[in-house]
């Protein structure tokens, strides 16, 4: 018996050492699980333009952003609380609130809580780094209300709802480019936007990216009311420190300007940074 079980043993390992060595390479190395492509998506913050991402699921995002805002004399400063949370690996929710400043050189600065925002984004297609998303948003009409040079209220910008399509193709690993079409309807009848975006994306080693675009707000006749061209950074903090753990901590900022005419007829200037708390989705 003791025997037998030696031989059986011996044939095991003669069989396997011969299916080892006429194995085909490339074969083994197809069924080793792929590198996930580094980030070089072109999305907000610190963009304008958003891409098809989401957290995944049960994924949290939380995004603290500052910007700021010069066209002509005016002068605008905005303070964003921006937090996502992920269901199932294609679907976000999204809260928006922002504290806003505005006045003009030199000039008095009024300021408080802006409109909040709601957001369900659907990344339907997903496919040889192809994706399609759409976003309805839905903003409130429960921002604080200036007063002009004589102490009258301005007339807000009232409820409104927005409805983008983000589409992003990744190329070679590391490029991205993008495309953001979206229509904004006013609620109160003062006047409808529509959005286009074009940008791309770079991934520098895995823990950076520089992108760029050209994002252009149209009304409903497709008049240009501004274009803006805008560059931007990403950068993850101490990568090492949480390559293991369930968090990422990106901080990035961007820099934008008008070209050609705008609606103002005066050139306008943007610059925003942040910081962003990243929970990792749970499978």
């Amino acid at each position: 018996m003791f025997t037998q079980a030696i031989r059986a043993a011996v044939a095991v390992g003669l069989m396997t050492l011969f299916t080892n060595a006429w194995a085909d390479p490339a074969e083994a190395e197809d069924e080793a699980p792929e590198e996930e492509a580094a980030e070089s998506a072109v999305s907000s913050p610190p963009m304008e333009m958003d891409d098809p991402g989401t957290p995944g699921s049960r994924g949290l995002e939380v995004n603290f952003v500052g910007s700021f805002d010069r066209v002509g004399d005016g002068r605008g400063a905005e303070s964003l609380l921006d937090a996502n949370y992920g269901i199932g690996d294609r679907i976000q929710l999204k809260y928006e609130r922002p504290y806003v400043s505005e006045g003009t050189a030199g000039g008095e600065t009024q300021s408080g809580l802006g409109a909040t925002e709601l957001g369900v984004k659907w990344r339907f297609i997903e496919r040889d780094g192809l994706e399609i998303a759409v976003y309805p948003n839905y903003s409130f009409d429960d921002g604080f209300t200036p007063t002009d040079e004589e102490g009258n209220p301005e007339l807000s910008s009232g409820r409104s709802y927005y409805l983008p399509v983000l589409l992003s193709k990744t190329f070679h690993r590391v490029y991205s480019a993008a495309a953001n079409v979206g229509y904004r309807r006013n609620l109160e009848n003062r006047g409808d936007d529509v959005n286009l975006a074009l940008g791309l994306g770079r991934a520098i080693g895995g823990s950076s990216r520089l992108l760029a675009e050209v994002f252009s707000e149209r009304d409903e006749h497709l008049t240009n009311r501004q274009t803006d061209v805008r560059a931007g950074y990403v950068i993850l903090l101490f990568p090492q420190w949480f390559e293991k753990s369930s968090f990422e901590v990106p901080l990035y900022a961007s820099l934008g300007h008008s070209i050609g005419q705008t609606e103002e007829g005066e050139s306008a200037l943007s610059f925003a940074f942040g910081l962003s708390f990243i929970l990792k989705p749970r499978h």
